[in-house]
């Protein structure tokens, strides 16, 4: 993970999410009984990059209504968060209404500790934006994925992937959330990751679960375990798939800009 003044520590929090990131887009969209990959833990795949003019209307979009961004997110950076200003990931879909073609955009304006600072959404359509989300209180996220409409009311998910590294152990997670006419929906967060082979322990391991849903109007979700003992080792099936209950122990807060 990095502070705001340090472009390494983006880097290097990039690197630790691509051997994590998962799949999130199959091409089969979820129906009834059959289950659809959300995340797979023990994927390599490495998200869509962000194109230069691309970041430019974000930033833009972003700048504008800074005063705004500040007021709302509740967060304070550091003195040099004016270098900071990035756009993480892009994903494609129908976010504020169905059959829409649509993309939504993470930024991150600026960062206060390691992983929290003032960050956002942002969802654009035939070059105009259409809605603008603000968020830090939760802790800032490294990539965002597209889910194909889960709860089967027309409007594509978005699940937000994040985690750090600290004292030698690995963590992530992903959050599923829709963005509808009445604000921000958050269905609740999956743990999709584990190591600890930072630290000092003898017995290094590793865990990633992969996470499915059955599509419906309340999504079931499943998930099987997978463990390996080095970073280039082999994962083996632990747990094979179980009924799985996303974690709700915290409040996420998003706040409406536009």
């Amino acid at each position: 993970m990095k502070e705001s003044n340090n472009r390494t520590g983006r880097c290097f929090k990039t690197l630790i999410f691509c051997l994590i990131f998962g799949a999130a887009v199959l091409t089969a969209y979820g129906q009834p009984g059959k289950l659809t990959t959300v995340f797979d833990g023990r994927d390599d795949s490495e998200s869509a990059p962000v194109t230069v003019e691309e970041t430019r209307f974000i930033e833009r979009e972003v700048r504008k209504n800074e005063t705004v961004i500040r007021e709302k997110s509740g967060q304070d950076c550091e003195e040099d968060e004016s270098f900071s200003f990035s756009v993480q990931s892009v994903a494609a879909g129908s976010f504020t209404a169905p059959e829409r073609r649509q993309k939504a955009y993470l930024y991150e304006l600026c960062r206060s500790t390691l992983a929290f600072g003032i960050g956002g959404l942002v969802v654009v359509e035939n070059g105009k934006t259409v809605a603008h989300y603000v968020y830090g209180e939760n802790g800032l996220d490294s990539e965002i994925a597209v889910l194909p409409d889960i709860n089967q009311n027309g409007f594509s998910e978005i699940m937000l992937i994040g985690g750090g590294t600290g004292q030698g152990y690995t963590l992530g997670a992903v959050e599923i959330i829709e963005l509808t006419p009445g604000g921000v929906i958050s269905f609740g967060t999956a743990d999709v990751y584990e190591d600890n082979f930072g630290t000092e322990t003898a017995r290094k391991s590793a865990k990633a679960f992969k996470i499915s849903v059955r599509a419906g109007k309340n999504p079931v979700y499943f998930r099987e375990t997978y463990t390996r003992k080095s970073a280039a080792g082999k994962w083996i099936l632990a747990g094979k798939s179980q009924k799985y209950s996303l974690r709700k122990d915290y409040e996420p807060k998003y706040h409406k800009i536009s």
